[in-house]
């Protein structure tokens, strides 16, 4: 029973010895390896490019927000109820159009009041300026005492102060008129409105919003370490998502300090004028983004046209002993007819420009 079990693992191991023997191709014929032609395809003229080390700018992105950079939010300077709104929320106003009227009744007939009692000073003035004027005529011929000549300059200098008093009191009242009505300080567009006809306006509470849409602009934080690559003037790359069109917008503003809870600064770039115009459809709040450059790189640079895919992996072919054979490698985009190689290839490498479909 003992030499059985020992024949059976005897045997064993014997099977397993020719299996691993096989596997390892030990019942294959080896061909020998001395003058055997290189695999691939031949060269045959096709034209080359040798992979060189290059100098590529690193650049970074940073998200925006665009913003108009003139903008205003209007508010009453006196307590009276709200006459009139003659605008909506996304109506386009020219500086100085009337927005919005307060009740002014009262104040149109304090100004009238005024008025009046301007003319009546004003003909105060005038009795007292003839007055004085006689007096002067009857003192050169002596017909009247000095004191009557002193009374009546008195009452003439009265009167010049009563007239000045008054003509200030109408551009007091005229200013406080003026307050009723509410006008657009430039040109824009209505982007809120909080008041209706009928409520009570109420000095500092907000009542009209608008903004001038020439004076968009896309405003980014960028991190303090980086502001010195940032000068006034300078022109960055943009893509604003809504416009589906990369720009380049110009530095116009940047903060003096950085902001101590997220160590940056905040840049202002101005867009282009073509990106202003009324059918692109901008507006404050939309999302943007501006690339910066902070530094150089070297990279193996090649053209997108030596690249060819199978499936989901990238090759090219390359050049050795005068026969072309694929190579895998890995990428990452650059520019439209170039790529950045990741893995794969060295410099000088040589390798074909427009490989062409893989041979079958």
């Amino acid at each position: 029973m003992n030499r059985k079990k020992g024949l059976l693992t005897v045997a064993a191991f014997t099977a397993l010895g020719v299996l691993f023997f096989a596997i390892s191709g030990g019942f294959v014929t080896k061909l020998g390896t001395e003058n055997q032609p290189l695999l691939g395809e031949p060269l045959a003229g096709r034209e080359t490019v040798k992979v060189s080390m290059t100098q590529i700018p690193v650049q970074q992105s940073y998200t925006g927000t665009i913003v108009a950079d003139q903008q205003a939010t209007l508010s009453a300077r006196l307590t009276a109820q709200v006459a009139d709104v003659l605008v909506d929320v996304g109506d386009k106003v020219k500086a100085g159009d009337i927005l919005l009227r307060l009740d002014n009744l009262d104040l149109d007939a304090r100004v009238r009041q005024t008025e009046q009692a301007l003319a009546s000073a004003q003909a105060q003035l005038n009795v007292a300026r003839k007055e004085y004027n006689r007096m002067q005529s009857l003192m050169a011929r002596k017909l009247v005492a000095q004191s009557q000549l002193d009374n009546a300059l008195s009452t003439l200098q009265t009167a010049q102060a009563e007239l000045k008093r008054q003509q200030a009191s109408l551009e007091e009242a005229q200013t406080t008129y003026g307050y009723s009505i509410i006008a657009a300080p430039f040109d824009g567009v209505i982007t809120q409105k909080n008041v209706h006809k009928g409520d009570i306006a109420s000095p500092g509470v907000a009542m009209l919003s608008l903004y001038n849409p020439q004076t968009l602009m896309l405003e980014s934080s960028i991190p303090a370490s980086e502001r010195h690559l940032l000068q006034l003037g300078q022109r960055w790359p943009m893509v604003l998502p809504a416009l589906k069109q990369e720009l380049e917008g110009e530095i116009k503003e940047i903060t003096p300090a950085s902001d101590t809870g997220s160590r940056s600064v905040i840049v202002k770039l101005a867009l282009p004028l073509s990106a202003l115009q009324p059918e692109r459809q901008l507006y404050p709040g939309m999302f943007g983004r501006v690339t910066i450059r902070t530094g150089e790189q070297a990279v193996l640079l090649i053209p997108q046209s030596s690249l060819y895919r199978i499936g989901q992996l990238q090759y090219v072919k390359i050049v050795e002993e005068e026969r072309v054979v694929p190579r895998l490698i890995e990428t990452r985009p650059y520019k439209a007819d170039s790529v950045v190689v990741r893995k794969g290839l060295t410099v000088d490498t040589v390798l074909l420009t427009h490989p062409g479909k893989m041979a079958n």
